[in-house]
């Protein structure tokens, strides 16, 4: 009870300051579109979300401009996938093409390198694709599929040993939302290496 009461005071401190904030950085929000408007002027946001608007139709299926943008490209190839927002999976989606379930998107990441979550990147975009794809070898013509890059060719045996002991310590499906098994391991492949006693 005493936390409990504790809690409460603290919350009605510090109420008044956070919708002073709420209040500033709504002040701020709408000020800086009509700085944008006056200017004639869009952000990296709006271009993203303007483009959102062009390429989906209110039902979310892509409109013909999406689909028209989508037969131009063979395949949409996607780096550090990891680090891809719902907004970018929503374009990248618009402006691919399916057949048979399947899209014209070739997507390359690793989750262990995620580091923009402050930017509004969501890993589990990359990772339920990881675990919902078949492995390369079982999926069908057609079908989704994975292919691992566990090998390694920058780095020392011992540097890979250090992380992969670090990372099989701290990423479990509760913190780091993967489980951290040979699949996901740094593998040595740098043979090229001379070996070290030190």
């Amino acid at each position: 009870a005493a936390d409990r009461a504790a809690c409460a005071r603290e919350t009605a401190k510090t109420a008044p300051l956070v919708k002073g904030l709420q209040q500033l950085v709504l002040a701020f929000s709408q000020r800086y579109t009509e700085k944008k408007r006056e200017g004639n002027l869009l952000d990296y946001s709006d271009l993203e979300h303007q483009a959102i608007r062009l390429f989906l139709g209110e039902d979310g299926r892509p409109t013909a401009a999406a689909r028209e943008v989508a037969s131009r490209f063979e395949e949409i190839m996607i780096d550090e996938y990891q680090d891809s927002n719902h907004v970018q999976e929503t374009l990248l989606r618009a402006i691919s093409r399916e057949e048979r379930g399947a899209y014209n998107l070739f997507m390359v990441g690793d989750v262990k390198q995620s580091i923009y979550r402050f930017r509004l990147a969501d890993p589990t975009i990359f990772l339920e694709k990881y675990q919902r794809f078949l492995p390369w070898e079982e999926a069908q013509p057609g079908e989704e599929r994975k292919i691992l890059l566990s090998k390694n060719f920058r780095s020392r045996k011992e540097v890979l040993d250090a992380a992969n002991f670090i990372f099989r310590g701290i990423l479990s499906p509760e913190m780091g939302e993967m489980a951290y098994g040979e699949d996901e391991a740094l593998h040595f492949g740098a043979e090229y290496y001379p070996p070290r006693e030190d």
